[in-house]
């Protein structure tokens, strides 16, 4: 069976967001359905991600379970040959192996894009993680054809201070465009007085042609932002198709705590980070500057597996475990954070 859960790599593939309901998680997977042309089939995780919780959060993990529902294998990356390997020891070999060609799968491809995609300058989003971000779905209401993606930097998550990304990103399945003949996205936070950001509101820029699918995308300041103050976020924007264009204003509740299920976008995260600059990274929450960590003084995304660092057990990461560690998280970061 395939399982779909939250996506791993938001924006990677077809420019696919993330669903925010069942209903949209349901259509991705009938859309994999008739793109693969497989008979295996198909669970769809609820939206509360308890099936992906339950399987360990790993993004592209293997089990394989036996007729009494007993786990026989389980695997925290995908590898088929080893798939291959364990069905001969458990199952015994085949007289012919099938091969992905013998089997003749057609490759329907569903999404088309709705207009002509064009340059528009991107953010950076190096070192971001995505935030929860909870929209605020009315009964009966318009769908959310444009999906906000918020992230920030770790800064922000711990201490209230640094860098918060938005993005703007129109759902492909909904075949909608920007029209940028009419009004361009806009924006607006409603923050308490105890979050300061330097801007709370934005419109974003002209495009010279007529329309594209590109993402609006801004970056924000964060001076202070309480972890138990939320913000709420207003935006409008005009979602087009080519015979019609609607004005849709919609409602986000955003969180300064990471989104454990949002996945790892291109360009956020640690991707691109050399292992000489990992380390700097790691070392700049050494408080005393003994070259050296401490559980307390690592990041909220690295604290909860101090122990795996912590090679030695002595309650510190030393240099050679911190080089291990830049190493590592530089070479796997959207696998094993």
């Amino acid at each position: 069976m395939f399982v779909y859960k939250s996506l791993a790599h938001p924006e990677l593939v077809g420019n696919y967001v993330q669903p925010f309901t069942l209903d949209e998680r349901l259509t991705h997977a009938r859309q994999a359905v008739k793109k693969l042309g497989a008979t295996i089939p198909w669970i769809v995780d609820p939206m509360d991600n308890r099936l992906k919780h339950a399987l360990g959060d790993r993004a592209n993990s293997e089990y394989i379970i036996d007729p009494t529902g007993t786990i026989v294998r389980k695997r925290a990356w995908s590898d088929p040959v080893a798939v291959r390997r364990d069905l001969e020891d458990l199952v015994g070999q085949v007289a012919k192996v099938t091969k992905p060609e013998d089997l003749g799968l057609p490759v329907v491809l569903t999404t088309a894009e709705p207009a002509t995609n064009v340059e528009v300058a991107r953010v950076s989003r190096l070192g971001m993680f995505p935030l929860i971000a909870q929209p605020k779905i009315a009964q009966g209401g318009m769908p959310f054809y444009v999906k906000l993606r918020c992230e920030a930097e770790l800064t922000v998550i711990d201490d209230g201070k640094g860098k918060l990304y938005l993005g703007f990103h129109l759902d492909p399945f909904y075949q909608v465009h920007w029209n940028n003949l009419s009004k361009p996205l806009r924006f607006e936070f409603e923050v308490p007085d105890e979050i300061r950001l330097s801007e709370t509101s934005g419109e974003a820029p002209r495009v010279k042609a007529e329309s594209d699918v590109n993402p609006r995308e801004f970056l924000i300041d964060v001076a202070q932002w309480p972890e138990d103050k939320p913000i709420r976020l207003t935006v409008t924007y005009f979602a087009c198709t080519e015979n019609d264009c609607r004005e849709v204003t919609q409602v986000y509740e955003v969180h300064r705590r990471r989104d454990a299920d949002g996945g790892a976008a291109p360009g956020a995260a640690f991707r691109g980070l050399t292992s000489e600059a990992m380390l700097k990274l790691l070392l700049s929450g050494d408080k005393n500057d003994d070259g050296q960590l401490t559980r307390s003084e690592l990041n909220s995304v690295q604290r909860p597996r101090f122990a795996d660092f912590d090679i030695n057990a002595d309650g510190i990461l030393d240099k050679n475990e911190l080089q291990k560690l830049a190493d590592r998280t530089n070479a796997q970061a959207l696998r094993d954070f």
